[in-house]
């Protein structure tokens, strides 16, 4: 008679799954956690840089459109002259007097500036001591010369942006500007504002660390 023995179930011939099923159960639950999880994680990422762009050219819209406006302040006061009702320095004394006045958004750092085509600052409402400065040699951090490339677009496309870093009121170092500027031929002025990029860049940050912050509460919640 023959004697029939029981024999242990065979493990899978893969070597991988082998050791996947000889690892304690926490750690399989730590793989498989992290395997869902990291796609979510960068299906977040994917949308918090789409979220970024996306703000930053609404706001690059938005300086556009504001340095439009502030032009139609310039052909205002140049049209007062055309008619005679004012001298040319008397239009211009207007005109600056009215767009150093103008602000948009929050705070103080969203301002509008003009220099000519020299490029000599015309008028500039949070840096005065700079009235009347040739700009020629002003470069950035970074080697561009910011007042000469206004001048150059300006001259070669009548309006246009440049990126560029320039001071920031309250930051203690130059930050990271998009700025817009439009030709105004008559008087051979260049007129610009610009928005700084590290508002963006922070809720940027933001946005990231919230989706750092769900990731990690979907794994500890596995886990338990």
């Amino acid at each position: 008679m023959t004697t029939s023995r029981t024999s242990s179930p065979k493990l899978p011939w893969n070597p991988g799954v082998r050791l996947f099923m000889q690892v304690p159960f926490t750690v399989k639950a730590l793989l498989v956690t992290v395997l869902l999880v990291l796609p979510l994680l960068g299906l977040l990422v994917w949308q918090a840089q789409g979220q970024y762009r996306a703000a930053m050219e609404d706001h690059q819209d938005a300086v556009r459109d504001h340095v439009r406006v502030a032009h139609k302040v310039i052909e205002w006061a140049h049209e007062r002259e055309r008619k005679g009702e004012l001298s040319r320095e008397q239009a211009q004394t207007a005109a600056k007097g009215a767009i150093a006045r103008m602000r948009y958004g929050n705070g103080n750092a969203e301002y509008f500036w003009i220099n000519d085509q020299k490029p000599v600052m015309v008028m500039h409402p949070v840096k005065p001591e700079l009235d009347g400065k040739d700009m020629s040699d002003f470069k950035d951090p970074n080697g561009l010369a910011v007042f000469r490339r206004f001048a150059e677009v300006a001259a070669s496309q009548g309006e246009g942006f440049v990126p560029y870093q320039w001071p920031k009121p309250g930051a203690d170092k130059p930050q990271d500007k998009v700025s817009y500027v439009m030709a105004f031929a008559p008087w051979g002025w260049v007129i610009g504002s610009g928005v700084y990029a590290d508002d963006l860049r922070a809720q940027f940050l933001s946005s990231l660390w919230r989706a750092a912050a769900v990731v990690v509460m979907a794994l500890a919640i596995n886990l338990l």
